[in-house]
């Protein structure tokens, strides 16, 4: 039951999005892209995405708590605060935050992927693998098939979760583009037409089915 591995999340875990760094993690990519990573004897990280974006705690996600959740992230992304993710900041989120949606074949979020530790807007600073090099420069993306990158991950069927919200295909994602996908995103899941999300409704996510096949 999702209200049991909440009350599990309340209780014993603290850190949302981390360094994957051990062996046997589970990887979920929220609605507007975050990462959340949780060892696989936790509960499913939707979980921990659901506690933090509810933020009266009521156990409803409503449309406000939604938006605020893609605005928040989105100030964590447009590093040079001009209210459009670049080419450059794509690249950064796609290879720093979420390797997992490159690394192709991968049926797993566990091993050395770097990642970068989810912090407040100002403090993010992404890890450069490579040694030496300036992250903040466009990396070369790699192309995504419809049933690559983050689809198992994610409770949308899109590859990439930031640059889906380019609507224009301009390479780019606005502000205005990342805040209209979380209206359609938010509708998508709001089936019952409530105005609210509870988590018990959402659906699973392939690598979560996974997970708890794999528990049997």
């Amino acid at each position: 039951m999702r209200k049991t591995a909440l009350a599990a999340f309340l209780v014993l875990a603290t850190a949302g999005a981390a360094h994957a760094a051990d062996e046997g993690n589970n990887l979920f990519i929220s609605p507007c892209g975050e990462p959340f990573v949780a060892p696989s004897s936790a509960p499913y990280p939707i979980v921990t995405w659901f506690a933090k974006a509810d933020a009266n705690h009521d156990g409803k996600l409503d449309l406000a708590e939604f938006r605020a959740d893609f605005e928040r992230f989105f100030a964590v992304l447009d590093r040079n605060k001009d209210g459009v993710l670049d080419g450059g900041e794509i690249s950064i989120y796609e290879h720093y935050y979420v390797p997992e949606i490159l690394a192709q074949g991968r049926g797993d979020a566990g091993g050395l992927l770097v990642r970068v530790v989810m912090q407040t807007p100002g403090d993010v600073s992404p890890i450069d693998p490579g040694g030496g090099g300036d992250p903040a420069q466009p990396v070369q993306r790699q192309r995504l098939d419809t049933n690559q990158g983050a689809v198992q991950f994610s409770l949308f069927a899109a590859p990439e979760p930031v640059l889906s919200a380019d609507r224009n295909l301009d390479g780019k994602v606005s502000r205005k583009e990342f805040m209209d996908q979380a209206d359609r995103r938010f509708a998508m899941l709001d089936e019952k037409q409530r105005g609210f999300l509870i988590l018990a409704d959402l659906p699973k996510t392939d690598a979560e089915e996974a997970a708890h096949a794999g528990r049997r």
